[in-house]
């Protein structure tokens, strides 16, 4: 597809005044390679990268209706620096960690009356030899457990992050 040649100031004007889709299609095209080079510097997990993308189409739309030419700034740059802080933002909001709800991948987590499970979950909280108990024994989801235990979700996490620590320290 062949694209006219008219410049960021030009197009934000046909956009803001006849919603002009040509000319937004444009921007996205002249932009996609920007906004894909800030999702690669982010180090974002490959699962992420299609959402931030869209983020960034999104950010491109924000920055065609609020940009001020009077500012001193260039629209490149402007919608490189919204672009950024949204992204920022969004990756404040993503889990620090991942867990997985099948469990199957954690066998070493059986359940034996032998002495290492008894000493380990004598160095378990009550809450976490529950936890224990219902998850890694049972195969519960994490989603089960806390309906069954009626805690919030973060407080089950935790949990499952301080068990599997300590487990680590005893092998």
């Amino acid at each position: 597809m062949s694209y006219p040649v008219m410049n960021d100031y030009e197009l934000v004007y046909l956009i803001r005044t006849q919603v002009d889709t040509v000319a937004f299609d444009y921007l996205v095209h002249k932009y996609q390679k920007l906004i894909w080079k800030h999702i690669h510097l982010l180090h974002l997990c490959p699962t992420e990268h299609d959402d931030f993308y869209q983020e960034g189409i999104l950010m491109l739309q924000k920055a065609v209706h609020t940009f001020d030419e009077r500012k001193n700034k260039t629209f490149t740059r402007y919608f490189e620096l919204i672009m950024r802080r949204q992204f920022y933002q969004l990756i404040d909001r993503l889990p620090k960690y991942h867990l997985f709800e099948d469990t199957s991948f954690l066998k070493f987590f059986s359940y034996e009356e032998d002495l290492h499970t008894e000493d380990f979950l004598e160095k378990c909280s009550s809450l976490e030899q529950q936890i224990y108990q219902l998850h890694f024994v049972e195969g519960m989801s994490v989603k089960r457990v806390v309906a069954h235990l009626q805690c919030e979700p973060k407080k089950i996490y935790n949990a499952l992050y301080r068990l599997k620590e300590k487990y680590k320290s005893m092998l």
